[in-house]
């Protein structure tokens, strides 16, 4: 393999790098060592511009992050939720890496936490706080990305090859399997996207309701 002399290496083709590795592998598999040896340097190379790993991801997350496509505030908070849940969505699209490097080693990255705090301040002027704001950024958080993550890995789930075990179903569950995959292939993954956006958007109108509810209407506290 032939190296590259350390000072034509740049912060650009390291972090371009370790991005196709990343495409290839997983979050663990990312080593200052391996990416070093992809690239034709020693590993010293890579600290000048990245002194560790952390360093490394950080670089990779501001690098996707940056790439986000920003809604505007217009319209209602609705609105601007929805437009929030389709720009990551072609976020992730664009870029499936982009999930790996929200966190690692239990900690969140802050390209991340920029894009998310959007959402958060959002619901805070409708009137979420304390404990109720909490509760309702990790119920969409969990809900939204599991829900994105899982409409991109399903293309091939869709697919006819998928039934290759078919026929260790009973005659009815054949039946009804290949009448479902023939109509799968049918779907508009737009279609599905707005549909679930839309229910996680009612999530959230009926969190803030309560929020508001209470608001007005305070609960009795009970006096011995």
């Amino acid at each position: 393999m032939t190296r590259r002399k350390r000072n034509h290496l740049s912060r650009e083709m390291i972090v371009s790098e370790a991005v196709e590795m990343l495409k290839e592998g997983t979050l663990a598999a990312l080593t200052l060592r391996g990416l070093a040896k992809r690239l034709g340097v020693g590993p010293m190379s890579l600290y000048t511009h990245y002194p560790s790993r952390d360093a490394l991801l950080s670089g990779v997350a501001d690098h996707v992050f940056a790439l986000f496509e920003v809604p505007d505030m217009r319209g209602t908070w609705q609105d601007y939720v929805r437009d929030w849940l389709w720009a990551t969505y072609r976020l992730f699209d664009r870029f499936p890496v982009a999930p790996k490097v929200i966190r690692w080693d239990d900690h969140v990255c802050s390209a991340w936490l920029k894009t998310w705090f959007p959402i958060a301040t959002v619901l805070k002027e409708q009137g979420l706080d304390g404990d109720r704001l909490a509760f309702a950024l990790d119920w969409f958080s969990n809900a939204a990305m599991g829900f994105i993550q899982a409409h991109m890995d399903a293309g091939p789930a869709r697919r006819p090859s998928a039934l290759a075990f078919l026929s260790e179903l009973d005659a009815d569950h054949q039946r009804l399997a290949v009448e479902l995959w023939s109509n799968f292939r049918n779907l508009e993954t737009s279609e599905a996207l707005d549909f679930g956006f839309g229910q996680l958007i009612q999530g959230l109108e009926t969190l803030v309701a309560a929020a508001k509810q209470d608001a007005v209407s305070p609960k009795l506290v009970a006096r011995g």
